[in-house]
């Protein structure tokens, strides 16, 4: 057998790929980030043919920088963000932009839908299927209202990772978690059910619901189309891979009972697997797990590191374009780290592509003084967003209880300070994983299960992972983050009736 696996990641801010070694190590990392296009207020899209294109480029980059060829690789595993909505036609070819996870067009419907009244079976239904504007379901009912003959030309409707996996394999298919997640798989079934659809008018649109693979099956192989272009060898198998939010817990070892992962990324992530649906599904949001039996408990929303990012790209980066991003930010969390956190705080909310709660929400900044600087500000912006990770991470406990210590990954891990200020807002101890591409590493490790390589998850995540330090809450700045909470919610409290009139700016 070959020695490496390949992992592909197709994540909200860029695409990457990683040579992965038998023992899990990165041996090389690739990626292109793909800024969201914006035609009108709210859309958030991706040319899917720059995707495809640049996902070639990248792994004849990273087969060389790993000194290896396209021989080399034994598989291949896929993971990406879930949600958002990719039509294509029968060949697996899109027919628009994809669509991200922040877009917000669909917003009103989601609104419109939560008003109506309801039975108790299509109430259900409608919190899994259409719970936010990002989802596939009010995505797809915007464009039946706004652009049919899109809708028309469609034939399937994709996560970001299935229509890569198509180009790869020349195989059109979805898999159960990321169909589960979009809400056209019921959380009590591993299969598409027309009533998802039907729940929210849209019956006639059935037809978009494509075929299912576990996440485990091979897919496909790679084409000799899909060789030429990437330098892979033809016939290369192909896993269905999972969402995302699955590849997250494989690539951190999450996969007890008792763990729970925090991943601070453009999404903020709380996560744990059930062996037992709750009484009331609808009280969190569940996928579908990846084996039978088994779901993902998920409370998070867009509004994590990806809004430093932002920050950062906008205000600091704007005047010096030619710094590094690693020296970058190694400037930045030098900055930060001296500060007195006992200081006049500046509170953050990151609402740039709204709460999860409240779709018109919006981010600001409260509390700022002429003695307040740029460090000041963006040590304001890490507290806020560790502050609604603290949200959600509470709303998870409250389902499962809280645990003893969470796995932390994701941008705001690589931070000696920022994740000093996680540790205190959580007040728990946070385990380190190995690894920065933990998502493509999680489709690696599913991947190499799925071409026998490894007998089960369990051997495959023993042999495959492992964690490099443990980040303990300090009790003086848990205390003083705990009290500043407590502000901050009531902030969010009173801001809440006053965002539906800051988006109209009195328009109306």
């Amino acid at each position: 057998m070959a020695e490496f696996m390949l992992g592909i990641d197709s994540g909200g801010t860029a695409v990457k790929v990683a040579v992965i070694a038998s023992d899990g190590t990165e041996v090389a990392v690739r990626g292109t980030t793909h800024p969201a296009i914006t035609p009108k207020p709210g859309h958030a899209e991706r040319d899917p043919e720059r995707v495809w294109r640049c996902l070639g480029a990248d792994i004849h980059k990273v087969l060389a920088d790993a000194g290896i060829s396209g021989e080399d690789v034994d598989g291949i595993g896929v993971t990406g963000y879930g949600n958002g909505l990719w039509l294509v036609d029968e060949a697996g070819h899109a027919v628009m932009n994809g669509v991200l996870t922040l877009d917000l067009r669909a917003a009103s419907l989601c609104t419109a839908w939560r008003n109506e009244e309801q039975d108790e079976a299509t109430r259900r239904r409608r919190a899994h299927a259409a719970a936010w504007p990002g989802k596939p379901m009010p995505l797809l009912a915007w464009l039946h209202r706004h652009a049919p003959d899109t809708i028309a030309r469609g034939r399937f409707a994709l996560s970001s990772k299935d229509f890569l996996r198509a180009r790869l394999t020349g195989r059109v298919a979805g898999e159960v978690s990321d169909q589960s997640s979009g809400g056209f798989s019921p959380v009590q079934s591993r299969r598409n059910e027309p009533a998802m659809m039907e729940c929210v008018g849209l019956g006639d649109l059935v037809r978009l619901m494509p075929p299912l693979l576990e996440p485990m099956d091979i897919a496909g192989e790679v084409t000799a189309e899909a060789a030429d272009l990437t330098g892979l060898r033809a016939g290369t198998p192909v896993s269905a891979g999972c969402s995302d939010n699955l590849a997250v817990m494989l690539g951190t070892a999450a996969i007890g009972p008792d763990d729970v992962v925090v991943m601070a990324g453009t999404w903020g992530l709380h996560q744990c697997f059930l062996s037992e649906l709750p009484a009331d599904e609808t009280a969190i949001f569940l996928t579908h797990g990846l084996v039978p039996g088994s779901w993902l408990a998920i409370e998070g929303s867009p509004t994590s590191a990806g809004q430093l990012d932002w920050f950062v790209e906008r205000f600091i980066r704007s005047q010096r374009p030619d710094i590094a991003d690693d020296v970058l930010f190694a400037e930045i969390n030098a900055a930060v780290a001296p500060l007195d956190p006992a200081a006049p705080p500046i509170f953050f909310f990151p609402y740039l592509n709204g709460a999860m709660d409240q779709s018109s929400a919006r981010a600001s900044l409260i509390g700022m003084t002429n003695w307040h600087g740029l460090p000041h500000t963006v040590r304001g912006v890490m507290e806020g967003i560790a502050f609604e990770h603290r949200r959600h991470f509470d709303r998870l406990a409250a389902l499962r209880g809280r645990p003893s210590a969470a796995r932390f990954a994701g941008g705001a891990a690589r931070s000696v300070p920022w994740r000093e200020i996680f540790a205190a807002a959580l007040n728990l101890p946070l385990v380190l994983p190995a690894g920065r591409e933990l998502g493509a590493l999680g489709a690696a490790i599913l991947a190499s299960v799925a071409i026998g390589r490894h007998p089960d998850l369990a051997s495959a995540v023993a042999a495959m992972t492992r964690t490099v330090g443990e980040v303990q809450p300090d009790r003086a700045l848990a205390g003083l983050l705990d009290r500043r909470y407590r502000i901050w919610r009531n902030l969010a409290r009173a801001l809440a009736p006053h965002w539906d009139e800051v988006i109209d700016g009195g328009g109306a």
